[in-house]
């Protein structure tokens, strides 16, 4: 469990796997709604029914949407996702560190405060960390986004 631990455990002190563009069950089931809406050609039998059923009409926005969530899947940063425009990874690289859990300066860094801002236990998970390692930590875990 450790390792699944490490691998969950974000630079920034995020737990991935309470992230939703880490959920492989969503990315799948979008990925097959997807392909079975093109397979049974929908968008043809939307334009049919637009006359009974006038929401039909927005079918190629949700259509967009549904597409749009697709590209959200990524794998963990310690597996080399996450957001290619994060500052938060390379400056932990640069310290030499595991994680902001080990930087003397996390209260007030700045590079913080963006994520502060919508997930409100990540100062209470970089303590967690910093006090129980990235192994035992995610069991003391509380909600990651504001409406957790």
């Amino acid at each position: 469990m450790t390792e699944t631990n490490r691998k969950w455990t974000a630079c920034c002190g995020l737990c991935c796997a309470d992230c939703i563009p880490s959920d492989e069950e969503l990315f799948q089931l979008a990925d097959a709604l997807d392909k079975k809406l093109a397979g049974i050609r929908f968008d043809l039998y939307a334009e049919y029914k637009t006359p009974q059923l006038p929401e039909f009409r927005e079918y190629p926005v949700f259509l967009s949407v549904l597409r749009r969530i697709r590209q959200l899947h990524c794998p963990t940063c310690r597996q080399g996702g996450g957001n290619p425009q994060c500052t938060i990874r390379p400056c932990v690289r640069e310290k030499g560190l595991k994680g902001c859990w080990e930087c003397d300066q996390r209260s007030g860094c700045g590079l913080l405060d963006r994520l502060r801002k919508v997930h409100k236990n990540l100062d209470h998970h970089l303590d967690l960390i910093a006090k129980m390692g990235t192994e035992k930590w995610l069991e003391k875990r509380k909600g990651h986004y504001w409406w957790q």
